[in-house]
């Protein structure tokens, strides 16, 4: 019901974090476990608009399970070891690959060393999403995809492999068909095509939404 706002919180009443002395804890928590937190409660907030009524209260419960977790450091030796976890863990992953898809060096051991967890968690994480690799790439992917539908958009499909870490355009080539089912050139052309017709997102509507805004 709010449009924008510059904080969000999430309310958990100490009842549902029974058997944890919360008094012991500052009121901050160290760098690791905060991170993980802000994530996680980014990606619930990312998730609400979407996310149907009946649904909520599992989206609670697993907050409630998350924060325990995240509180009670008896249950493992590394802070940021355990499955409760994984959903922060994952969109943490998942943020760190977004903001690093220029790196020609964005690896698992880079991923895994960001978010100051092992390999193996990192592996775990990414079992149902066919792999690290397999995720970074559609990432690539989908932001190739989306610089071709974009009209001011002015890179070449070289240019673009080249800044999106493919090894060759013909590898780029490979992967947009096999994806998306049509090359990237003529994704592109498509959607000029379209935005063409529709006079919607043509360059030329871009400057003019420009210059009345």
């Amino acid at each position: 019901m709010i449009n924008q706002a510059d904080t969000t919180g999430i309310i958990v009443p100490c009842t549902y974090l029974h058997g944890l002395s919360l008094e012991k804890h500052d009121l901050l928590f160290d760098a690791a476990r905060n991170r993980l937190l802000a994530t996680h409660i980014v990606d619930i907030y990312r998730r609400l608009p979407t996310t149907p009524v009946n649904e909520a209260p599992a989206i609670a419960d697993e907050f409630v399970i998350f924060l325990h977790r995240l509180l009670d450091g008896s249950q493992a030796s590394d802070a940021l070891d355990g499955r409760e976890l994984d959903g922060g863990l994952m969109a943490l992953a998942k943020m760190i690959v977004r903001a690093n898809l220029l790196r020609p060096d964005l690896s698992p051991e880079f991923i895994a060393g960001q978010m100051l967890v092992s390999r193996a968690t990192l592996y775990r994480l990414f079992e149902p999403e066919g792999g690290v690799m397999h995720f970074v790439q559609g990432e690539r992917l989908r932001a190739v995809r989306d610089a071709l539908a974009d009209p001011m958009e002015r890179r070449t499909i070289g240019r673009l492999a080249e800044v999106f870490a493919f090894s060759s355009v013909a590898h780029l080539s490979r992967s947009f068909r096999k994806r998306y089912g049509v090359p990237p050139q003529a994704w592109r052309s498509e959607r000029q095509m379209t935005q063409q017709v529709s006079g919607q997102g043509t360059l030329q509507h871009v400057w003019k939404w420009l210059r009345e805004t």
